[in-house]
């Protein structure tokens, strides 16, 4: 080779070295730093080797190194803090980075890739944001506050109130009792010698049941309504239906509270005089006396005569009375805890107003990135958004079909797995028409793999056939994929057993079916579900499952 030759064949691959290995220039200011150095690193994999470093001066840095193609990497510093960014062969970064909050990107220039990022971060950090400062303005809403120190107050006092409404009622249940032993036992209201001691044993386990149903008022009375007030929570504006179910209630229970005291002080206080005398007796042997044992025994006749028959002529009032003290405590609980829901959902409106603008936003910018290898560093944050995914990921694999990253996502997007969506199948019929999966997009789709030498998919067809015929005219349709090899019997039990779509594909190679390699069936009959936009929903659905499946999905 000649001197010129040389010089030209040198030139060549100057410029190819050139063209595919080409200096970056990384520029960064620290805001908040206190780092002394910075190292730049593949950001994906383990044990990554560091490509370049820097000493960090009066918070600034810069990087000077060669990238062969476009990729993720990271900027990490001593304090564990990272920054991914994407490099392409030729850029010059320039960065601004708040060291104390690297989702925070304040300046970015010199590339797209690292534009693209400041954007679509500036976008979540501003959703954050906002998110942060209406929840802020919730917890101190003062009409949130008020409601919710409403709630913590009156629960209590509405449960113990509501316990004491059923322990009344008991104890008015428990009175009739005492009633019914005095007419059994005392028809002319006294008991004789033959009758006392019967009577005294029924009559005083009854009394000490009715004290002690009583005992929950007096709780209430001593311990719970003397310490809290219910009325002195005050009241606010705007809510006005509240605060007069509020007053009815305080009124209502007001007036139980007064009907319970008329009715049932003076009665107990003889039953505690009674039982109080009763143990001193019995401990004392006094009852073994005749006489004794029938004066105690009426005067328990006389006293519920009294007492009891007063009580028993009120039994539906208090009762009624009861139950409207615990219904409207219910009532005036949920009223508050909605109101506590309106105002946090009116905030929740605010937020998910600005919410689905910024989603629109990231996401029309992704699209128009898509090709932009930063997108992988966001991709996760779209997780709900599969056709996005898929549109991204497509154009990265058509771009970039041979990077570790785009590989993997390329790879589990296009596997049979629920979630994702359905591999494309194109495969002829036994016409030879080519028929797609794709082309049924729209539709809801069971995907059927199967066999005319399989039993148990013979045996299931009648199902999924009863299953077409039911649901066919609200979206249903089938693709069956043969695993058979002789077309003639493959068309041989299309006919037979009356599976009347046509979407029946099949490569004539047995269990070396390219259909089945995709979707890794290893097993007939196996199907897959689908859903109107292709997403897998389900894998193995037969019999009375796919039946709930596509109830679930169509209704009866």
């Amino acid at each position: 080779m000649n001197k010129k030759n040389f010089l030209v064949m040198f030139a060549i691959l100057l410029m190819t070295n050139i063209l595919f290995s080409q200096n970056v220039t990384i520029d960064v200011t620290l805001l908040n730093n206190s780092d002394k150095n910075v190292d730049l690193k593949l950001a994906y994999g383990k044990d990554n080797p560091t490509l370049a470093s820097a000493a960090i001066t009066n918070d600034h840095f810069v990087i000077q190194t060669t990238v062969e193609a476009s990729d993720l990497y990271a900027l990490t510093f001593p304090s564990k803090q990272n920054f991914l960014l994407c490099l392409n062969p030729g850029d010059k970064v320039k960065l601004t980075l708040d060291a104390s909050n690297m989702q925070s990107v304040p300046e970015a220039s010199g590339s797209n890739s690292v534009v693209f990022t400041k954007k679509l971060t500036d976008m979540f950090v501003s959703r954050q944001h906002v998110l942060d400062s209406l929840n802020h303005m919730v917890q101190n809403n003062s009409d949130q506050k008020y409601f919710v120190n409403f709630l913590n107050v009156f629960q209590p006092y509405n449960q113990a109130n509501a316990n004491v409404a059923d322990d009344i009622k008991a104890a008015i249940e428990k009175n009739d009792t005492l009633l019914a032993l005095n007419a059994k036992y005392a028809p002319k209201n006294a008991v004789d010698k033959k009758s006392a001691d019967a009577y005294m044993t029924a009559a005083v386990k009854e009394l000490k049941v009715f004290k002690n149903y009583f005992a929950s008022y007096r709780n209430f009375a001593t311990n719970v309504a003397t310490t809290v007030n219910i009325a002195a929570l005050g009241r606010i504006a705007g809510f006005d239906d509240f605060f007069i179910t509020k007053d009815a209630y305080i009124s209502t229970t007001d007036d139980h509270t007064a009907s319970i005291e008329s009715l049932f002080n003076n009665y107990m206080e003889k039953v505690d005089a009674i039982l109080t005398d009763y143990d001193n007796q019995f401990y004392d042997g006094g009852l073994d006396n005749n006489k004794n044992k029938i004066n105690f025994c009426n005067r328990i006749v006389t006293m519920v005569n009294e007492y009891g028959s007063r009580l028993a002529a009120a039994k539906e009032e208090m009762t009624v009375s009861s139950n409207i003290v615990k219904t409207m405590g219910e009532k005036l609980f949920t009223m508050a805890q909605n109101n506590v829901q309106q105002i946090v959902a009116g905030y929740q409106q605010q937020f998910d107003a600005y919410n689905e603008k910024v989603s629109k936003e990231a996401h029309d910018l992704m699209l128009a990135n898509k090709e932009e290898l930063a997108t992988l560093m966001f991709l996760d944050n779209f997780a709900q958004d599969k056709t996005l995914q898929a549109d991204i990921v497509k154009a990265l694999h058509e771009k970039y079909p041979n990077h570790t990253l785009v590989a993997e996502r390329w790879n589990k997007m296009n596997s049979a797995t629920v979630g994702n969506i359905a591999p494309e199948l194109a495969f002829n019929d036994p016409e030879g028409k080519t028929r797609k999966l794709s082309d049924l997009r729209g539709k809801v789709v069971l995907l059927d793999f199967w066999a005319s030498w399989c039993g148990p998919c013979r045996k299931e067809n009648p199902h999924v056939v009863a299953m077409y015929h039911k649901y066919h005219d609200k979206g249903f349709e089938i693709f069956s994929v043969s695993l058979d090899k002789d077309k003639n019997a493959w068309k041989g039990a299309i006919a037979k057993d009356g599976l009347v779509w046509p979407n029946h594909v099949s490569d004539l190679n047995g269990w070396a079916s390219a259909a089945a390699k995709i979707y890794g069936v290893n097993s007939i009959p196996c199907t897959f579900l689908l859903d109107r936009e292709g997403h897998i929903l389900a894998r193995g659905l037969r019999g009375q499952d796919l039946s709930n499946a596509l109830q679930q999905i169509f209704g009866e």
